[in-house]
């Protein structure tokens, strides 16, 4: 039976790599795996490219064609995954056409707190911790105008009622885009 794939995403500080073990935990079948889409950049050991550089785009599709293969793989082997990390337009494209293609269920979930508990999050966390938020503004502008519908407020959520709205969401529809 195939599983899901869940993308979790949202701006630094909104809580998705705290909550996407969470869910793994809480998932209702007998398997789950976690993508931290991060660890796809940080696995290129030469030749590595800030991707929100233009020179980077070839590599940007190397390493989303890589999150994409191994999460449709995990799921169509019946696994739901969890993958998280900051998800643009084109990468959610990318995610959808292969959900469609190999007849998965696909979620997008948007965790959005308000932008002074995110700042805050992203500064006080110990890995990647970000001690200037100003030059994420347009990336959280981005995500607080996401559709409704996949947005879900983290900032006062504790990050066990936060894997758990997450979850009912999802097994309401409320975040379905293929499937």
């Amino acid at each position: 039976m195939a599983g899901r794939i869940i993308l979790l995403t949202g701006p630094p500080g909104a809580g998705k790599t705290t909550a996407a073990p969470l869910l793994c935990a809480n998932a209702p079948g007998p398997l789950a795996v976690h993508l931290h889409t991060d660890d796809f950049y940080r696995a290129i050991k030469k030749g590595w490219l800030a991707p929100w550089t233009p020179e980077s785009h070839p590599q940007n599709l190397v390493v989303v064609a890589a999150m994409v293969g191994a999460a449709a793989t995990y799921a169509k082997g019946g696994y739901e995954v969890v993958a998280d990390g900051i998800v643009t337009d084109w990468v959610k494209q990318a995610f959808v056409e292969a959900a469609r293609a190999a007849e998965l269920v696909l979620d997008f979930v948007v965790l959005i707190p308000d932008r002074a508990t995110a700042a805050a999050r992203a500064r006080d966390r110990t890995d990647d911790p970000v001690a200037d938020y100003a030059p994420y503004a347009a990336l959280y502008d981005q995500f607080a105008a996401e559709d409704v519908r996949h947005r879900l407020d983290s900032g006062r959520l504790t990050p066990p009622a936060l894997a758990e709205r997450v979850r009912e969401g999802i097994e309401a529809g409320r975040f379905r885009l293929a499937g």
